[in-house]
């Protein structure tokens, strides 16, 4: 792709930083919220740029939104461009400057429980360093927070990654440990402890990011009529778990701190458990980070459970 651009001045900045939020929004409709703008505004000035570089940046009709081969190519210039910015701005600004900026955070569902979390300490702290920053935070599976991330639309995400995919990011940090046992209704703990832990015939919730993890612990290839569900979210779990039909693996910490534990019993904790790790993601490497996200990473690594292996990796 030849683009004839001797230089860029202040009105291409603006309508690079307006395609890439067309794109982060998904279509010009979407944008039309996060940027203030009207449709009709934001259609001229990505067809201003379009002209500018003498390219087709992307589809647009009924079809729907949609980069062109170029787009593709545009957009990754345009967010190293405004990595670049961001980093220069930092520079002058200086080590003594009043900290500003928007962190946008992508955690797991279902951990505000879990004591060893250390993202609400983390926003607390990170808000005692200026009272010029803001946080946005979303709560969500690890699908839509993947999503996200790959979209610019947030700066990290909190998430449980298995040995598939953890060499797919840049940069991941260990923050805390989940553990997780098998649960059933009291009465249905009571008639499988009567019949030696045998789970033939039982419903059980397989899935996830740990359901090779699972199927390995419960041994499930020496059953013959055992009823895997496939398909493994925390409160699907739990509700199908408190009905007394099914057998799930769920996380401690949700039981633990109910106030009656839902009725429910583990089944035995000792073999058939596993540990999570939650680690922070990085939308890039820690270098590009705004000033703010960079801040607020290092205020989460401080927090960390995993703390002193955090600071004795980077000595």
């Amino acid at each position: 792709m030849a683009l004839h651009i001797e230089k860029l001045d202040k009105r291409d900045l603006r309508k690079l930083e307006l395609f890439c939020e067309i794109v982060e929004q998904g279509g010009i409709s979407n944008a039309t919220v996060s940027t203030g703008l009207s449709q009709p505004v934001l259609s001229n000035q990505l067809i201003s740029l379009e002209g500018s570089l003498g390219v087709t940046l992307c589809k647009r009709g009924r079809s729907g939104f949609e980069l062109t081969e170029e787009g593709h190519l545009v957009y990754g210039y345009a967010n190293e461009l405004s990595a670049l910015l961001s980093e220069f701005a930092s520079k002058l600004n200086g080590v003594q400057s009043k900290l500003t900026g928007h962190v946008r955070i992508g955690c797991l569902d279902n951990t505000v429980s879990l004591q060893h979390n250390p993202l609400t300490q983390a926003i607390e702290a990170f808000y005692q360093l200026s009272d010029a920053v803001e946080i946005t935070l979303e709560v969500g599976d690890f699908t839509v927070l993947h999503e996200k991330l790959l979209k610019n639309q947030l700066d990290m995400m909190i998430v449980v990654l298995t040995e598939h995919n953890t060499n797919r990011f840049e940069h991941v940090v260990p923050l805390f440990t989940e553990q997780s046992c098998l649960y059933a209704r009291r009465d249905r703990a009571e008639q499988l402890a009567a019949r030696h832990y045998d789970l033939e015939g039982e419903r059980i919730n397989i899935g996830g990011y740990a359901v090779e993890t699972m199927c390995q612990l419960l041994a499930l290839d020496q059953y013959q009529k055992i009823h895997v569900v496939d398909g493994w979210h925390v409160e699907s779990s739990l509700m199908l778990t408190r009905a007394g039909t099914h057998l799930s693996f769920l996380p401690t910490h949700l039981i633990d701190n109910h106030i009656n534990h839902y009725d429910l019993v583990a089944l035995q904790p000792k073999r058939w458990q596993f540990q999570s790790q939650f680690s922070v993601v990085l939308k890039c490497e820690e270098k590009r980070l705004s000033p703010a996200a960079r801040a607020f990473f290092h205020t989460l690594q401080s927090h960390s459970q995993f703390k002193s292996d955090i600071q004795s990796t980077s000595e």
